[in-house]
């Protein structure tokens, strides 16, 4: 099985509610609407964020509390180098 790095990013906004932790990873989805018109953005953000994790073999995922914020989660697999290969390509750039 093999190994994954967790990475973790918090925010202490105004949260997210329940019922939209799924939603917000889908295209052009925001929590606010009143959101994009005050402070610009397509809700593309999260869902990006999520083709590119999953390309990855890796995993996303949010939780939050309304009124203390949010902590966005995910995982990617550890490339474990070749060794033999790596040393291969570095003499044939000699």
């Amino acid at each position: 099985m093999p190994q994954n790095v967790l990475f973790q990013v918090k925010d202490c906004g105004r949260g997210i509610p329940a019922e939209k932790l799924e939603t917000i990873f889908e295209r052009f989805h925001q929590v606010d609407v009143s959101d994009s018109r005050k402070k610009g953005g397509t809700g593309l953000g999260l869902a990006i964020c999520r083709s590119i994790v999953q390309q990855h073999g890796g995993s996303i995922w949010v939780e939050s509390t309304l009124g203390e914020g949010s902590c966005f989660y995910f995982t990617l697999p550890i490339a474990v180098r070749d060794e033999n290969n790596y040393d291969n390509q570095a003499n044939l750039s000699h």
